[in-house]
C-alpha cells in the first residue's frame, strides 16, 4: 500500500506544486527546469538499460562457460557396455546370520585326533 505513494498525486495537489515551481523559479526558469529534468530522467534510463545490458552479458557469459565445461566432461558409457540393472531393496541378499561361537580354524600344526577310538 505504502509503496508507490509518491505517485499518489491527484489533480490539486499537482496543481498545488505547479504553482510553487512557478513561484519559486518564475516563468523564465520553469523551461529549464524542465529540461533539466528531462535529461535527468533521460540520464537514468539509459544507465539502467547499460546496467541490464552488463548483467545479461555477465549471465549468457556464464551460462556459455556452463555449456562448454558440460561438454568438457560430458561421461558416456562405452559403446559396446550392457546396460546396468537397478537393484531394488527386495532383491538386496541379506547377510549371513552370525554364528553364536566363532570357528576357529584347526591349526596346521596340531595332531589331529582320530574319530574313532582305538580298540
Amino acid at each position: 500500500m505504502g509503496v508507490l505513494l509518491f505517485l499518489d498525486v491527484s489533480g490539486g495537489e499537482l496543481l498545488v506544486v505547479l504553482l510553487f515551481v512557478l513561484l519559486f523559479f518564475g516563468s523564465k526558469g520553469v523551461p529549464d527546469v524542465a529540461r533539466t529534468m528531462g535529461r535527468a530522467m533521460r540520464q537514468l534510463r539509459d544507465a539502467t538499460a547499460d546496467v541490464q545490458r552488463e548483467i545479461e552479458k555477465g549471465a549468457s557469459d556464464v551460462k556459455k562457460g556452463y555449456e562448454q565445461q558440460r561438454q568438457v566432461f560430458r561421461i558416456e558409457p562405452p559403446e559396446k557396455a550392457a546396460p546396468q540393472k537397478l537393484v531394488q531393496a527386495e532383491e538386496v541378499p541379506a547377510a549371513p546370520p552370525t554364528p553364536e561361537e566363532p570357528q576357529v580354524a584347526p591349526d596346521a600344526n596340531a595332531k589331529s585326533a582320530p574319530d574313532k577310538p582305538a580298540a
